[in-house]
C-alpha cells in the first residue's frame, strides 16, 4: 500500500522493487555490499544515491547430472559413465562467496572423487556394483561441498556405458557362461537319472514280483504300439520268451 501510494505521488523513479519466490532466498547487495538474506516476498527499496541489486539463490532440493565421464578402470578397460547427485543450498551467503559458480564446484567435486575411486575398480567389480557409489568418495565430496554451504543427498551412479566392441566380448563371455551353467544342469540330471536306475535295478533284482510287474507293464505298451498280436504259448510262455530275449 506504502508502494502503490508513493508510486502515485510521482515518487516510482525513486524506487526499486524485488520479488522473491517461494523456495528462494534474495542476497541483497547495496552498493556493492552484501547487507542481508531476503525470505520469499516482494520489496521496495529507496534507490536515492544508493544502488540495489537482489541475487536470487534456489534454495529447494534440486539434481546434477555429471554425463559421459570418462574411466580407465583397473584391468585397463576404457568406459564412460554418468553420475547424479541431489543437491541444496543450505547457506546461500556461504555458496555465493566462497565460489564464483557453486554448481560447477560440485561438478569438478564429483568428476575428481569418482574418477579416482572407480579407476580403482576391475570391470566385473563395477558392473556387479553399478548402483551404487564408493561410500568414502560420497563422503569426501559431501565435506568438501559443507565447506561452500551445499548440502548433498543421495549420489548414484546411473549408467555404465561400455565401447561397443567391448559390449560384443562381453556378450560372448556371458553366453559362454551361460552355456557351460546350462552343460553343468544336463550333466547333474543324466547322472540322477543313472542312479534312479540303478537303483530300480537293484530293487527288481531283490523282488521278482516287482520285476514281473514291470514285464507287464513293458508288454502292454508294446501291445498298444501294434495293431496285431498272436499269442501262441499263452501269456505264460509269452512272458517267459520276453524273458529269455532280454537275457
Amino acid at each position: 500500500e506504502l508502494a502503490r501510494r508513493l508510486m502515485r505521488a510521482g515518487l516510482a523513479r525513486h524506487l526499486t522493487s524485488a520479488e522473491v519466490g517461494e523456495g528462494r532466498v534474495g542476497l541483497l547487495i547495496v552498493d556493492g555490499v552484501q547487507e542481508r538474506v531476503l525470505k520469499p516476498g516482494t520489496y521496495w527499496f529507496w534507490n536515492l544515491g544508493r544502488k540495489h541489486l537482489v541475487r536470487l539463490v534456489d534454495t529447494r532440493w534440486q539434481a546434477h547430472e555429471v554425463t559421459g565421464q570418462e574411466i580407465l578402470t583397473k584391468d585397463r578397460v576404457s568406459l564412460r559413465v554418468n553420475l547424479t547427485a541431489a543437491y541444496r543450498v543450505a547457506h546461500p551467503e556461504t555458496a555465493v562467496n566462497s565460489v564464483t559458480d557453486f554448481s560447477e564446484a560440485l561438478h569438478r567435486a564429483l568428476q575428481l572423487a569418482f574418477r579416482k575411486t572407480l579407476g580403482g575398480l576391475t570391470l566385473d567389480a563395477l558392473l556387479a556394483d553399478k548402483v551404487s557409489v564408493d561410500a568414502e568418495a560420497a563422503k569426501a565430496v559431501r565435506a568438501e561441498m559443507a565447506l561452500i554451504g551445499l548440502e548433498i543427498g543421495e549420489i548414484a551412479l546411473k549408467d555404465v556405458i561400455l565401447p561397443g566392441d567391448m559390449r560384443d566380448i562381453l556378450n560372448r563371455v556371458v553366453e559362454a557362461q551361460k552355456e557351460a551353467e546350462a552343460g553343468v544342469i544336463r550333466r547333474r540330471e543324466e547322472t540322477n537319472a543313472t542312479r534312479s536306475l540303478l537303483n530300480t535295478a537293484k530293487v527288481m533284482a531283490d523282488n521278482p514280483v516287482m520285476l514281473r510287474l514291470k514285464e507287464l507293464e513293458a508288454l502292454e505298451s508294446i501291445a498298444g504300439k501294434v495293431e496285431r498280436l498272436t499269442v501262441h504259448n499263452g501269456a505264460q510262455g509269452l512272458m517267459s520268451d520276453i524273458a529269455r530275449l532280454r537275457d
